[in-house]
């Protein structure tokens, strides 16, 4: 495929916990890489491409999310239309950066990926300092502020936190998993931000679905009845769930410093089956002063 050796640097010493990997936004250098994770019977690794740098990528079943930039000869940066859900799966060839470059993340599946998540045990990941990448229960994370989690079927791992060259997070790939039915609340991230837990602009990249009717709502407050439901599917993404400026390209941002959000969340689907089945899930939480739209 491509030499594996990483030329990016891992610490683990963030303290929002998880991994960090260090890319330089402004070097000359025409590809920089990261080590690369076996998780769900897939490699995860994350690269940077200078302007106009090339990337061949040996063919197979491969999904690219872009956080920086573009992927010029894809038509692909960070964010599809609002509300929309676009496909990013890849079968393999040239990836070629636009003028400001590219960092994305690149998942592909193996022989061992599985038809469906039925354990957690499934999701564990495996590579470099994967100890840093551990998992427990919603219930148990956030379990101080809200008992909404408690006996529901929901998981979230320490992630893994790109920073460019002065350590400044520009996204936060935050891993989760819920199970058939779960409702992860609704939400609008209006909370003054902190440093655990900064302002952030979303977007979901589906590394699994446990069924057909898996995905993202948006409604008018955390009591409302009637939902406006968006599916999605094993390698979609969704476009923003928040509010542009559009005069700046950017997020619009509330007077707290937190990003403008409606009324949204995630709901596990059901398919009517006995077995258990997971959706498995990347949230991309990038920066706003990197979410370029």
């Amino acid at each position: 495929m491509w030499e594996m050796t990483s030329t990016v640097d891992i610490t683990s010493d963030n303290p929002r916990g998880g991994l960090n990997l260090h890319f330089d936004l402004i070097s000359d250098t025409p590809l920089q890489k990261s080590e690369s994770w076996l998780v769900a019977g897939r490699t995860l690794q994350f690269f940077m491409l200078g302007p106009h740098a090339e990337l061949n990528i040996e063919a197979g079943c491969h999904y690219l999310k872009v956080v920086i930039g573009t992927l010029e000869n894809l038509k692909l940066s960070c964010f599809a239309p609002p509300f929309s859900r676009r496909k990013t799966r890849f079968d393999g060839g040239l990836v070629v950066a636009g003028d400001k470059g590219a960092l994305f993340a690149l998942l592909s599946e193996t022989n061992d990926t599985p038809e469906k998540i039925r354990s957690i045990d499934q999701i564990q990941f495996n590579g470099p300092d994967a100890n840093f990448l551990g998992w427990q229960s919603f219930a148990d994370k956030f379990g101080t502020f809200t008992d909404w989690f408690d006996r529901q079927d929901c998981y979230m791992a320490d992630g893994i936190h790109l920073l460019d060259q002065s350590g400044a997070e520009i996204v936060y790939v935050n891993f989760w998993a819920c199970g058939k039915g779960v409702d992860l609340s609704t939400h609008n991230h209006a909370n003054d931000p902190s440093p655990l837990a900064p302002a952030f602009a979303e977007v979901h990249w589906v590394i699994d679905a446990g069924t057909d009717t898996s995905g993202m709502f948006r409604t008018e407050g955390p009591d409302h009845p009637k939902r406006i439901r968006q599916y999605l599917s094993r390698g979609e993404e969704h476009g923003p769930y928040f509010q542009i400026d559009v005069k700046k390209g950017r997020p619009m941002l509330r007077e707290n410093g937190a990003v403008m959000y409606g009324w949204h969340g995630w709901q596990g689907g059901t398919d009517g089956l006995p077995d258990h089945a997971y959706d498995f899930v990347a949230a991309f939480e990038i920066n706003p002063d990197f979410a370029e739209l």
